[in-house]
């Protein structure tokens, strides 16, 4: 049995400590940038990590019987974190392996699933509604970012994060590739569950959605979970869909100031455009859907 290599421990480690610090930092960007498109002042750039701390230092508050309202917050966080690790890091995937692009997908999947069965378990019908439309999300937009990541293998012949990056910088822009960025820059709100597909949420309606009853340390936790999502996704989009040829050294520099530019398109978003209504989120993902089959099909063809 062939023994891990050094970079792979210590990347195992770092790399879900790395996603966890650095997501309420760009969230606190986002925060502040949308604060000054409404001509307000905002939070400060730390709030992210402020608002975690005082959620962590408060009581905990009863939110349902039973271990799915203990566990899931847990899980949701460390699936995120999961997904976290397996990202490259200027082009280096130590913790890489084949498919593990398909293994971000799952992890994420399973961060938001674990969100909607902690809504379900509090017992709550607030927490119930919101579950079932954290489920309706999750399933209107995890096969458009299924679809930008299948365009990508199919040109760069490889399911492996580091060998998307490489080969998609390698090959340059195409038809196909334009498609799935639109794709996935109008599916970002809604990955992300930022204005205007914060449906799961939506405090106006259903006063908060699947944390509506939780609170402590469990709420921060799973408000650390969607942080850490937000990265991801926004990292995926920023490496996998905007590729750029550039020098090993200033790699993870432009990977950062990617994924903060993706952060602040999700932002922006969510001033310019009013929360839509369900009916209308449905209506937005059959649409979505047709532009993500023109991709896959440029991408089958060459284009």
């Amino acid at each position: 049995m062939t023994a891990p290599r050094p970079e792979a421990l210590a990347w195992a480690v770092a790399g879900p400590a790395v996603a966890l610090g650095l997501a309420p930092l760009l969230d606190g960007v986002a925060r502040r940038l949308r604060a000054r498109l409404e001509a307000r002042v905002g939070p400060p750039l730390l709030q992210g990590y402020l608002d975690l701390a005082k959620l962590s230092e408060k009581r905990e508050v009863s939110a349902g019987a039973g271990g799915l309202a203990e566990t899931m917050p847990v899980v949701a966080l460390a699936a995120a974190g999961a997904a976290g690790a397996l990202l490259p890091a200027g082009g280096v995937a130590p913790l890489g392996f084949a498919g593990d692009a398909v293994v971000v997908l799952y992890l994420l999947g399973l961060s938001s699933a674990a969100l909607a069965l902690a809504g379900s378990a509090a017992g709550s019908p607030y927490g119930l509604l919101g579950a079932g439309r954290e489920m309706l999300l999750m399933l209107a937009v995890e096969p458009v970012a299924a679809c930008a990541l299948f365009v990508a293998a199919i040109r760069t012949g490889t399911f492996r994060l580091d060998g998307l990056v490489a080969g998609q910088a390698a090959l340059g822009p195409s038809v196909s590739s334009a498609l799935a960025l639109a794709g996935m820059l109008l599916a970002l709100a809604a990955t992300m569950g930022r204005p205007p597909f914060d449906l799961a949420e939506a405090e106006q309606e259903l006063m908060g959605g699947p944390a509506a009853e939780y609170g402590g340390r469990r709420l921060a936790l799973l408000r650390w979970a969607a942080l850490v999502r937000a990265l991801v996704v926004a990292w995926l989009v920023a490496e996998v869909l905007l590729p750029a040829p550039v020098h090993p050294a200033l790699a993870v520099p432009l990977a950062a100031v990617k994924t903060l530019a993706v952060f602040a398109f999700a932002a922006a978003a969510g001033v310019l455009v009013a929360r839509l209504r369900l009916d209308h989120a449905r209506a937005w993902a059959v649409q979505l859907a047709i532009v993500m089959g023109f991709a896959v099909v440029f991408a089958l063809v060459g284009a």
